[in-house]
C-alpha cells in the first residue's frame, strides 16, 4: 500500500480496542473494504495483544498526532 489512510489514535495507553476501532474507521473512510477485512482477519489470527496489534495496524494506516 503506497498511500495509507491516517489514523489519529488517542485512546488510553495499551487500549487495543480503541486502536482497532481507529484503524477500522480510517479504512472505512478511505473505502478500503478489502484491506479492512484483511486487517480484521489478521488481528483475529495473530491475537489482539497491543504490541502485535500496533505492528499489524501500522501496515494498514499511518498514525498521526492530533494537532
Amino acid at each position: 500500500m503506497s498511500d495509507k489512510p491516517k489514523c489519529a489514535f488517542y485512546g488510553e495507553t495499551n487500549d487495543v480496542h480503541a486502536l482497532i476501532g481507529c484503524v477500522i474507521r480510517a479504512l472505512d473512510k478511505a473505502d478500503m473494504n478489502k484491506e479492512k477485512l484483511e486487517y480484521i482477519r489478521k488481528i483475529n489470527r495473530d491475537g489482539n495483544m497491543f504490541d502485535s496489534a500496533i505492528k499489524t495496524s501500522s501496515n494498514y494506516v499511518e498514525f498521526v498526532e492530533i494537532e
